[in-house]
């Protein structure tokens, strides 16, 4: 873990042969399972590193913004859309159906007593 000095984005791979091999079945790694990242430059990984991060942020932004706009908020470009409301709890995904669970019956109960 990048905390305790490792590197940030770094997955070890899964085909190496040494002390700390790890038995998989298939022979890809998680990281770049086809080798498409071997022949570049370090400038180039570094803005294709940029990039992913940058569009991990969009999908974010456009994950609440949806969401947002589902709650019936104001949010330019998705104001026209036509995106139906959503009745949910958005942030409690479980319902009083799932008080099986540990937790959700108490998490249920306090569904709709926050004033929005």
């Amino acid at each position: 873990h990048y905390v305790r000095g490792g590197k940030p984005g770094y997955f070890p791979k899964l085909s190496r042969s040494d002390e700390m091999a790890f038995p998989h079945p298939v022979p890809l790694n998680l990281w770049d399972p086809f080798g498409f990242t071997s022949k570049m430059t370090p400038e180039r990984k570094e803005k294709a590193l940029l990039a992913e991060v940058n569009n991990g942020r969009l999908a974010m932004i456009g994950i609440f913004g949806m969401i947002s706009a589902s709650k019936g908020l104001q949010v330019p470009g998705l104001d026209t859309v036509g995106i139906k409301p959503y009745a949910g709890e958005v942030m409690a995904p479980f319902t009083a159906g799932d008080t099986a669970l540990p937790f959700v019956a108490d998490m249920a109960a306090k569904i709709g007593t926050y004033g929005y």
